[in-house]
């Protein structure tokens, strides 16, 4: 593989792009590619695969799995108080961090806000971050 020369254009740069190009040339050499000596592909010989995989299976494989790691970069939670009357709303983001917005007499209220007014919240945050 071009890859690994250092240089050409397929160079990888980073160690990421690198071991994600050798991922995908492996896999499309064992389960896609059939070999002339085998006359099947090495997956289906060694009867780890009873199917010839195409290209678009391995991309649809790849498509499923970036759905079920998927993480928000925020998620929100509305709570009640634990003493008194009333709601806040708890923004989780994914680093880790906890903002909380309070004030809300109603878990209605909470919500609609949520749907509402979150986004320019959400964009006002960013810019006194940056």
């Amino acid at each position: 593989m071009r890859r690994f020369t250092l240089p050409t254009n397929a160079f990888s740069k980073k160690v990421e792009n690198h071991a994600a190009a050798i991922a995908l040339h492996t896999m499309y050499y064992n389960f896609v590619r059939i070999h002339q000596t085998l006359r099947v592909t090495p997956a289906t010989a060694a009867g780890v695969s009873d199917k010839l995989w195409e290209v678009s299976d391995i991309v649809a494989m790849l498509e499923q799995w970036e759905l079920a790691n998927f993480k928000p970069e925020y998620q929100f939670v509305v709570r009640q108080y634990a003493i008194g009357k009333g709601h806040s709303i708890t923004v989780m983001w994914r680093g880790g961090e906890v903002d909380t917005i309070f004030g809300f007499e109603k878990e209605a209220d909470a919500l609609e806000w949520v749907k509402t007014k979150s986004q320019a919240w959400l964009l006002e945050t960013k810019k006194a971050a940056n």
